[in-house]
């Protein structure tokens, strides 16, 4: 029998228990913080973008903020974040990059802020506009990574995502929609597109089982369902490659004008999707090996153990970006998105601009100096590691080629998923190949990436009917200074010893404009007009200089059967 007082303590003990439990399964619990984004509004125009978090304070009571800081190009990105308050807590920085705040442990804060546009009108064509806040007068074209302040230390922290449109008009696509009914890692956050206009037109497909939203913004040649269309057989023969890609995906695509002549295209691959901002000129065809590239990097390097951290991470942009480049041409050629031609076409680019590029010789510890702020050299990855892939491919070949290893990496870096040390992808390779294979790889990063030897690849490396051919031509010069001469529109820069002087161009001429030429290449003459004596006249010549060039360019056969032609293409594309 149990007296009442051994039963109330019996019950105390009990109630304390319970109470321990219920305080470990909290603590076990990752903190909800809830992201609002809303458009700020005047006279009808959006002005910035609110953002509001409500979030629980760190245990000590002091909760810091990490805020955007360097992100595919853009810099000191925490400029664009303004005007903080918070509720819960007093605010203070410690530095330009961190808000504290100080609060009771654990108490409920809300920390509001503005984003502002980082330009002052439209974002230049040539400017990497994805890596900085485009926002205003219709609407905004935002990356999770520019605009989002997140607690340090809590990346395990779940986040839920709302919307407001704010009474506006604005129509809001963006891949955080799934937070709105269901948390995810806070993590998710950064490697977002949040994308709002009034006129954003929307198409969706089913790609093998998973759905394919694209919303587009602009005046193009086509229509969004044509490019759906594309994009779906693109995306599909990237997942059949990978054997796997259930998930959503985005694609967002803002038209911007562009001057005369000019094209451009570029974005940034996310987690489940794809940011594109493009000139309005630019043909359907030619986003079909760039979106095929962007869609690989779902894979490479996310799920293949994850780039280099930190500044040094272009020190592996030769396998996340020129790896890609060669997978996407291949897998396009693989699924009959393109053709040999279209194929060979976007090799001899790469080739010729790779022969021609100012950083050739650049070795590793040059390209990540200086990535950001030297365009040759920012391409010099793309190039040296599709060829890399190349020779990689064939040295394998024997062993089940390219294909097996990058497969391999990723059941590896499946495996390791969770764990606390991973292997970054352009580090697993040669572990990775190793193992697989008995192949090492080494010899050839050595030379080509660490070094930065000049690649030249032997007349089979693609197989089937395509050959490599080496030529040797004169140096592209043209002689004077063609970027003084646009803007001035007067020749300047006119060296007494080249080309462009002896074919009669001297400095004060009146500049028209100019006609054919092929910058890079020596061999294609190149007309530019000029006014003399009140009359228009054309001054042609071949702009070449001292010194010799070696290029490489790959060459289809002009005479295949319909036969032939398929057997070729099932060579290269494996």
């Amino acid at each position: 029998m149990t007296s009442a007082r051994s039963s109330a303590v019996l019950a105390a003990l009990a109630l304390t228990c319970a109470w321990t439990v219920d305080v470990q399964a909290a603590a076990s619990r990752p903190n909800l913080n809830v992201y609002h984004l809303a458009p700020v509004l005047e006279d009808g125009k959006v002005r910035a973008v609110s953002v509001t978090i409500a979030l629980p304070a760190d245990a000590d009571g002091e909760t810091r903020l990490r805020l955007p800081a360097e992100w595919g190009g853009g810099e000191r990105l925490w400029r664009f974040l303004q005007d903080p308050a918070v509720t819960g807590g007093q605010l203070s920085k410690s530095d330009e990059k961190t808000w504290v705040i100080t609060s009771r442990p654990r108490a409920p804060l809300t920390v509001r802020y503005r984003v502002v546009s980082a330009y002052d009108g439209p974002p230049p064509p040539d400017g990497p506009s994805y890596g900085q806040p485009i926002i205003g007068p219709d609407g905004f074209y935002l990356i999770g990574h520019t605009i989002f302040a997140t607690p340090e230390g809590r990346d395990t922290d779940q986040a839920r995502f709302a919307w407001d449109a704010a009474g506006s008009s604005l129509r809001l696509a963006t891949d955080l929609s799934p937070l709105e009914t269901a948390p995810a890692s806070i993590e998710r956050l950064g490697p977002s597109v949040l994308m709002a206009y009034p006129d954003l037109v929307e198409a969706r497909r089913d790609v093998g089982g998973a759905p394919l939203t694209v919303a587009m913004r602009g005046q193009f040649s086509f229509t969004a369902e044509a490019f759906a269309d594309m994009a779906a057989r693109s995306i599909g023969a990237v997942r059949a490659f990978w054997g796997d890609g259930k998930a959503p995906f985005l694609i967002t695509l803002a038209g911007q004008s562009a001057p005369q002549g000019w094209t451009s295209y570029r974005g940034t691959g996310l987690d489940d999707a794809f940011a594109v901002i493009s000139t309005q000129n630019t043909k359907l065809e030619d986003y079909r090996l760039f979106l095929t590239h962007e869609y690989l990097h779902t894979w490479n390097a996310a799920r293949l153990g994850g780039a280099i951290e930190g500044p040094r991470e272009p020190a592996g942009y030769w396998f996340s970006e020129g790896f890609t480049d060669y997978y996407a041409r291949r897998l396009a050629l693989r699924s009959g998105l393109v053709d040999l031609e279209t194929f060979a076409a976007a090799w001899n680019e790469a080739l010729e601009a790779y022969a021609t590029s100012s950083a050739i010789g650049a070795n590793n510890d040059q390209i990540i100096a200086r990535f950001w702020s030297d365009k040759a050299l920012q391409k010099l990855p793309y190039q040296r590691g599709a060829q890399l892939a190349v020779l990689m491919d064939g040295r394998l070949k024997a062993k089940g080629g390219l294909d097996r290893v990058m497969l391999a990496m990723r059941d590896q870096a499946a495996r390791q998923r969770g764990a606390n040390r991973r292997i970054p992808a352009p580090e697993a390779l040669v572990p990775v190949a190793r193992n697989l294979t008995g192949v090492d790889l080494t010899p050839e990063i050595d030379r080509f990436v660490t070094r930065g030897e000049r690649i030249l690849l032997p007349p089979g490396a693609f197989g089937g009917c395509l050959t490599v051919e080496t030529l040797t031509r004169p140096t592209y010069w043209l002689g004077l200074d063609l970027t003084e001469t646009g803007k001035g529109r007067m020749i300047a820069g006119v060296d007494p010893a080249g080309p462009a002087y002896a074919a009669g161009l001297r400095n004060g001429m009146k500049y028209l404009g100019r006609q054919g030429g092929k910058p890079g290449d020596s061999t294609v003459e190149i007309g530019l007009a000029i006014e003399e004596n009140g009359k228009p006249r054309l001054v042609r010549f071949l702009p070449k200089g001292p010194g010799e060039v070696t290029v490489q360019r790959i060459k289809v056969p002009t005479t295949l059967t319909p036969d032939a032609r398929a057997a070729c293409a099932k060579a290269v594309a494996g």
